[in-house]
């Protein structure tokens, strides 16, 4: 079954890569809007500027290490299972759910 994605080492860096801009992406949206509404009218676009550079990379590396994670497991069950389909997808995004939730107790 060809799903037209890169073999299964070289799918992991790529979604690490997507899973990160992303993240970054999307980070630098919400801390532009939360660094504007949480300065003084003076400092606004310096304070959306210093939260964009303080906070926006570390929510990209945040989503890289879970689209590692997730692709990692993926990987591992197409491998085991020897067989590519949806079901090693949902396995792998419940695995990721567990490995994440397993440390908070």
């Amino acid at each position: 079954m060809d799903t037209g994605r890169d073999p299964c080492p070289y799918r992991i860096l790529d979604d690490i890569g997507g899973a990160f801009c992303m993240g970054a992406g999307g980070g630098t949206i919400w801390y532009a809007v939360k660094g504007w509404r949480n300065s003084p009218r003076g400092d606004r676009i310096s304070g959306m500027v210093t939260g964009v550079k303080s906070r926006a990379p570390v929510l990209g590396g945040n989503f890289a290490v879970w689209g590692m994670m997730f692709s990692s497991i993926d990987c591992s069950l197409a491998a085991l299972r020897r067989k590519e389909d949806p079901w090693n997808s949902i396995m792998a995004g419940g695995g990721t759910g567990g490995v994440f939730f397993f440390p908070g107790g």
